[in-house]
Order: structure tokens, then sequence, then C-alpha cells
């Protein structure tokens, strides 16, 4: 199957079951990626405006999603999935200590995952493993689609029922843009979904096939 056919099902794939339990652990990679960026530009917070520095996350979260796609090119593209868990999972071990709180239903999610990862290393099930390197690099394209569109509708009464893609979302990067030229946070959220989308949907082609 062609990349550009692989990657449109992936993404039908994920917001139809975004917001539900099936796509946790893509959220908790997604919320790992996002807490990453904030850690990095935390300096810069007292400094700029709160819109900029959420046009500072999107950039950002948009070129990690488009140099994975790159890197998919390549024979490494079977080692992302194992590397974003590993990352996740280093990062929720690592809150756990710091909090000293243990969420078991996470811990639990996150190791199964790993161990079906590691078997399809070892069983060299490569076809499988681009599959699941797309769900975990489209994934942020769902989290920032959450983020900037779903979040802002679903503070419309009618839309909260209707909108599900935002039942685990963590952070809201709509809201410095509530009102900003007098337009409401979801236009601006669209607005910046179709200009991400462009370089996803362009790095998504030619890569390697499943």
């Amino acid at each position: 199957m062609r990349s550009e056919e692989r990657a449109g099902i992936v993404a039908a794939v994920l917001l139809l079951l975004w917001g539900t339990i099936l796509t946790f652990p893509l959220h908790k990679f997604t919320v790992f990626l996002e807490g990453s960026v904030h850690s990095v530009i935390g300096g810069l917070s007292d400094k700029l405006p709160a819109v900029v520095m959420s046009l500072i996350t999107i950039v950002i979260l948009t070129a990690v999603e488009v140099g994975l796609l790159l890197l998919s090119r390549t024979r490494l593209a079977c080692y992302i999935p194992a590397a974003a868990l590993f990352l996740t999972s280093m990062h929720f071990v690592i809150r756990s200590i710091r909090y000293r709180s243990f969420d078991s239903g996470i811990g639990i999610t996150l190791a199964v995952i790993l161990i079906i990862t590691a078997l399809l290393h070892l069983f060299r099930a490569e076809k499988i493993l681009l599959w699941e390197g797309d769900f975990f690099i489209l994934a942020i394209s769902a989290h920032l689609l959450t983020s900037l569109v779903a979040a802002p509708l679903s503070s419309y009464e009618v839309m909260d029922k209707i909108i599900y893609m935002d039942h685990f979302h963590d952070t809201d990067m709509s809201v410095p843009f509530a009102g900003f030229l007098t337009l409401p946070a979801f236009v601006w959220g669209l607005f910046f979904m179709i200009i991400v989308s462009l370089p996803v949907i362009y790095y998504s082609f030619s890569r390697r096939k499943a």
C-alpha cells in the first residue's frame, strides 16, 4: 500500500476514534510532546504574549510531525513507535516519582503496548510497525485539531454533546486567540489547522510502502 493511502486511512481512523479509550496511548504521547515544548520555551512565557506562545507551540509541534514524516521515509521508520512509547513511558515514570502518584491504568496500558511493539520487532513485522508509526505521527495533528478546534467548539452547549474528540484533552491552545481581531477561537483554530495540514499532507507522500 502506498504511503499516502496508509496516511489517509490512519487519519480517518484517528478522526473517528480520537477522544476514545482506544487512542489513549497516542493521547499520552502528544501530551508528552506538548509538555516538552512548554518546558523548552518556558523561559519565554513571561516575556511574550500568550498568542505568540501558542503560535510557537503550534509551529514546533508541526515541525516535529514533519520531521517524523521525513524520518519515516528511511529504514528508521520501524523504530518510531518504540521510541515514542519509550519517551512517553519515561515521562510517565518521572512524573509518577515526582508527584508520588502512580496511575496503574496508564502504566499497564503503556507496558502492554510496549511489549506488543517489542514482539513486532522480534518477529520483524515491519509492515505493521509502519502502520503503528503513522498512528503516532499523525496523532500530533489529531492533538492540534482537538486543542485548536474541538476544544473551543465544545464550549458551546450543543456542540459539547456532539464533539467527543476533546474528552481526553488536557490543554487548550485556542484560549489566547478567543476574541483576537473580534474572531472566535475556533475560527483561528480552523485557519491554523489548514496551514499546518499542508506540509503534513505533502510529506505523507512518497514514503516507505507497507
